[in-house]
């Protein structure tokens, strides 16, 4: 009898466990790929606009606000792979991707008026990114900015420009705005370009600043007083409080100027960043 009743709790066993497999493999979530070239087609992103394949209740989830045609939207990776993992999909971002670049499209017209492939305009991809032949992908403010505002990497996205256009010094990178001050009114759709921000000031005229010597194991410091402002890697006068002469330092932090081989060091010279690309931040 123990014989049978062992066999028996075994075979109870193996069904759960049979049971259970299949609800185990469907929490697991549907595997999906990122599509090449993401595109928006109406007022919102949603998860079918970014995956391959996904149709039905997942495919509507909205992730975001759709772009306008000719302009450009970034998603967070992280917060889309949230998404999808809770609408019952699983992206693995094999390549590690932060953010997700999307493009605005017109609505989708449906397949007798879309016939005409992007009217006539080959496509080519440049960054990862859709690109009209006749044009390339910039930088764009996505607000209106007053001067003096201080930037994040969501006041800018990628748009479309004719070809021909020529920008001297173009922003490549939005995190390079990030803590960067407007150097005067910026208008949306405008591209965005390295003269229009500026770094903030870390010594102000009339501070009371420590003045810093270190060469070969030696350390000399003095107090003094500036008179002007300067932000980091620029230049500035200190007036000694003690022996009351000037002295010219490099300003390397708020209430901290060095002399001397570590001013050297972190010196930008105006040929990179003129002082007047700089703005106070008091």
């Amino acid at each position: 009898m123990r014989a049978i009743a062992a066999a028996f709790a075994l075979f109870v066993l193996i069904h759960a466990v049979a049971l259970l497999c299949p609800a185990a493999s469907a929490a697991a979530g549907l595997p999906v790929e990122l599509v090449p070239h993401p595109m928006s087609r109406g007022a919102e992103i949603v998860l079918g606009d970014l995956f391959e394949g996904v149709e039905g209740p997942a495919g509507t989830v909205v992730v975001g606000a759709g772009a306008a045609p000719g302009q450009s939207m970034v998603l967070d990776a992280g917060r889309v792979q949230l998404a999808a993992h809770q609408a019952g999909l699983e992206w693995d971002n094999a390549r590690g991707l932060r953010r997700i670049i999307v493009e605005g499209g017109e609505a989708d017209p449906g397949p007798v008026a879309a016939a005409p492939a992007a009217r006539g305009r080959a496509r080519t991809v440049a960054h990862g990114r859709a690109v009209a032949a006749n044009t390339v992908q910039v930088l764009v403010y996505a607000r209106n900015i007053p001067a003096g505002d201080t930037l994040s990497p969501e006041d800018l996205t990628w748009a479309e420009v004719p070809a021909t256009v020529r920008l001297a010094d173009p922003l490549s990178d939005q995190d390079a705005a990030a803590g960067r001050l407007a150097r005067r009114p910026l208008h949306a759709g405008a591209p965005a370009m390295v003269r229009d921000l500026v770094g903030a000031k870390v010594i102000h005229r009339d501070d009371i600043v420590a003045v810093v010597f270190r060469d070969d194991g030696m350390v000399l410091s003095l107090q003094g007083r500036a008179l002007g402002d300067a932000a980091v890697g620029e230049p500035v006068q200190i007036l000694n409080l003690g022996s009351k002469k000037m002295v010219e330092a490099v300003a390397a932090g708020p209430g901290r100027a060095v002399v001397g081989p570590e001013a050297d060091a972190i010196r930008i010279t105006p040929s990179r960043s003129p002082s007047a690309l700089y703005a106070s931040v008091r």
